[in-house]
């Protein structure tokens, strides 16, 4: 925003031209016409001074009901499959126990859970990790001389590569046969290195890229001489110099027996990751999966600090003394608009459900201070999260909810709230043929087991999902919450296109404008007119000095005398 500054900052009179020829000063004349003009600029420039105040301090509102509205956004889960979602309420985490104290149970296992993960507890005990296939080769005196070896050696490791031909020619040296092995590696899953057993012995050594995996030679009937030249291969086949074997994981979840080749195993419990670390037969380690309450702890307490920052605001800006008005700061004070957003938040704190468990923000722990702060009472919070952790997420969020495990809430948009009753209608085949409410079939479609609510109905936006194969009548109920509803309502201040603050501060930037623009105006006019007074004193000193010129004139004539 610019702003105009006033013109009687600068002397306008200081760079006009006057003779000074009278008693007249003409210069001050000209400078209190061009002052008494500017003043009103003056006034206009701190009118505009104001509406800038006004301007950042809605700027400041609008920040801070975005945060809210954000921290709101964070807390609120759409209804529909929780394999779709991704917010704080489906997210899990795991706790790890041993039975055996001297053994943390982190030493022994890791794990990672996606929110696809189900709650439950499992008993896991690790016998035996997998380890990566390695073999040893003929020690030599120099890696670096030829080995005087001619042919191919052909190898891969496991069923995930493909076998290659390594191409050996006699002026190669142990270290170039290990760079050209490893030039394979991505393909035949086998790696090479060069180890220095002392001062004059050098082995080769390969080692399987993956665990699990035994590294081979005789591929499609590939010859091996080259591989038992280089001391990897006895004459019988066998190997000559297996530095590690290529055992297999050996674990077990809830008493059965599990067989891996590799030590991260993602394929045993479902939104499980398991990272074995050590082989401790006879302790078990004891795995909980349970809802991420650590995570939506700190989401709720991210809402009640937005909403404190807004409160401060609010506060500062509805400032009042009896005697002495409007404190200084209270840039908003008396606003509607200001006063029209605190009502709303305030009216949705007090938002209830019909949930027997946790009905409010003060039944979870959260209520307001005698200045209408939001204080948590972390231990109730805490409380409230670890022992229902569903009843939390339904205070907060939009939720579908049906009585029957063969229908559920696929998706619902916000835009139906209430509880109804579907009357679902199957074929001999269990297909759908209808779902109708109070008898009306026309406000739902079917679309093989979607059961998708018509455009224009009161159902619209919402989709159940049917699993059964029989006719039923099942209840729905779809709930809002807390930090959807506030969300929605906020969203009509904050919205950039057609918010209500963005409404203001459109008009205020329009009136800015036109003040800059009459303060531009009536700067020109106070300049013009100190140019045409300039001009006027100057035509009169101009007279009075040429007639000064004839008084000398006739003074020499005739003399001062006469």
């Amino acid at each position: 925003m610019s702003t105009i500054n006033s013109a009687t900052s600068s002397s306008y009179a200081s760079s006009s031209y006057v003779s000074g020829l009278t008693d007249l000063d003409t210069a001050e004349l000209v400078q209190d016409a061009y002052d008494a003009k500017i003043a009103v600029a003056d006034t206009v420039e701190a009118e505009i001074d104001d509406i800038e105040l006004e301007i950042a301090a809605f700027e400041d509102l609008q920040t801070l009901l975005e945060a809210l509205e954000d921290a709101a956004e964070a807390l609120t889960a759409q209804t529909e499959l929780e394999s779709s979602r991704d917010d704080v309420w489906v997210g899990k985490s795991a706790y790890l126990s041993s039975s055996d104290a001297s053994i943390a149970a982190s030493d022994v296992v890791g794990v990672l859970v996606d929110d696809t993960a189900a709650t439950g507890s499992y008993t896991l005990e690790i016998t035996q990790l997998a380890t990566a296939h390695k073999l040893g080769g003929d020690t030599v005196t120099d890696s670096t001389a030829a080995m005087a070896l001619d042919g191919t050696i052909s190898l891969v490791a496991g069923d995930d590569y493909e076998a290659v031909d390594i191409e050996i020619t006699a002026d190669m040296s142990l270290d170039d046969i290990a760079d050209a092995i490893n030039d394979q590696k991505s393909t035949s899953g086998v790696s090479a290195s060069v180890l220095q057993i002392s001062d004059d012995e050098y082995m080769l050594v390969l080692s399987a890229v993956d665990t699990g995996q035994e590294i081979t030679f005789d591929t499609d009937g590939a010859d091996t001489t080259l591989a038992q030249s280089l001391g990897f291969v006895a004459a019988d086949g066998s190997y000559a110099n297996e530095l590690v074997t290529a055992d297999q994981a050996i674990f077990s979840i809830d008493g059965v027996e599990v067989t891996r080749s590799s030590n991260t195993v993602d394929d045993v419990i479902d939104g499980v990751t398991l990272y074995l670390y050590a082989e401790e037969e006879g302790t078990e380690i004891t795995l909980e999966i349970d809802e991420d309450a650590s995570t939506a702890y700190s989401a709720i307490e991210a809402f009640v600090d937005a909403y404190n920052e807004l409160r401060s605001f609010i506060i500062t800006n509805q400032a009042y003394e009896a005697g002495e008005g409007a404190d200084e700061d209270a840039v908003l004070f008396g606003d509607s608009l200001l006063s029209s957003v605190s009502s709303t938040v305030y009216d949705m704190l007090s938002f209830t459900n019909d949930n027997d468990t946790y009905a409010s923000l003060a039944s979870i722990g959260i209520t307001l201070d005698d200045s209408n702060y939001l204080v948590i009472d972390e231990e109730v919070l805490e409380d409230a999260l670890v022992s229902n952790f569903d009843a939390v997420a339904d205070l907060f969020s939009y939720s579908g909810k049906t009585d029957s495990d063969d229908l559920l809430v696929s998706k619902a948009d916000g835009s139906y709230t209430g509880t109804f009753t579907v009357d679902i209608v199957t074929d001999a085949d269990g297909n759908i043929t209808s779902a109708s409410v109070n008898g009306d079939s026309s406000l739902f479609t079917i679309s093989d087991n979607k059961i998708v609510g018509v455009e224009g109905s009161t159902y619209e936006g919402v989709t159940l999902f049917f699993g059964g194969d029989t006719s039923q009548s099942v209840e729905v109920t779809i709930t809002s919450g807390l930090a959807y509803d506030l969300t929605n309502s906020l969203d009509k201040y904050t919205s950039s296109t057609d918010g209500l603050i963005a409404n203001r501060l459109e008009r205020l930037e329009e009136q800015v404008d036109d003040l800059e623009d009459k303060v531009e105006d009536i700067t020109t006019d106070a300049d013009e007119y100190a140019a045409e007074l300039t001009e006027r004193y100057s035509a009169i000193e101009t007279k009075l000095y040429q007639l000064q010129l004839m008084r000398e004139q006739l003074e020499a004539l005739w003399g001062e005398d006469d």
